[in-house]
């Protein structure tokens, strides 16, 4: 999630409960509701340093949006990432990004965050656990709206379904993404600017979703 005015790229080498609604999820980690089961040491990692997400939940409960970081477990942490579909009414038009958005008035983070990836790539956060959060952030562009990244140990095989504001979806290698890191050049409201990303097409991932994958991976190191 970045500036709305983007317009092109190219590449260049250099945790209240009463949040929960009605969701079922299973809590991982530091926080009481039992730990899933052990999979990976990156998953492990993740648990143990992660924000518990009943904190999260009570945290931040005035957040305006969510974001599902799915990771699944394939000899190597995989994360999923889509490439939003272009739109004028979409400020994120084109980019790459988590599953996620705007919770509606009144709704449960939890039931947000559940309503978003099934819209958006068709894959269901009921009965996943949740490892934890991230620390809450805005994107750069919209300093009044919180995001609060939860992080799930993806257990299923389905594959996701794209949803009508999706162009593509890929599960990328977390661990990985350090050898892809470089800078890109973007339009921003008229004028070129430098931006840290990772890149390996077809995917090329800056702005709010790369600072997030920042975060993680001083998680998961």
């Amino acid at each position: 999630m970045e500036s709305g005015e983007y317009r092109e790229w190219e590449w260049r080498s250099r945790r209240t409960l009463a949040g929960t609604g009605g969701a079922h999820l299973r809590f991982g980690g530091r926080n009481g509701f039992g730990v899933g089961p052990d999979v990976r040491p990156v998953f492990q990692d993740l648990r143990a340093r992660l924000l518990a997400a009943d904190i999260a939940l009570e945290r931040y409960a005035d957040a305006r949006a969510v974001v599902a970081i799915l990771i699944r477990d394939r000899g190597a942490p995989m994360v999923l990432v889509m490439e939003r579909a272009k739109r004028d009414s979409d400020p994120w038009s084109g980019h790459w990004s988590f599953p996620g958005g705007r919770r509606n008035p009144g709704e449960p983070l939890l039931d947000a965050i559940r309503r978003e990836t099934e819209e958006e790539v068709g894959l269901t956060t009921t009965g996943q656990e949740i490892l934890g959060c991230l620390e809450a952030r805005p994107p750069a562009n919209r300093r009044e709206m919180l995001v609060v990244p939860f992080v799930f140990a993806w257990d299923r095989e389905d594959e996701p379904k794209l949803g009508p504001e999706v162009a593509s979806a890929e599960w990328i290698p977390l661990l990985e993404l350090p050898r892809t890191r470089t800078t890109m050049t973007i339009m921003v409201r008229e004028r070129e600017r430098a931006m840290p990303a990772f890149v390996r097409r077809p995917w090329a991932i800056w702005g709010f979703t790369y600072r997030l994958l920042e975060d993680l991976l001083k998680l998961a190191s």
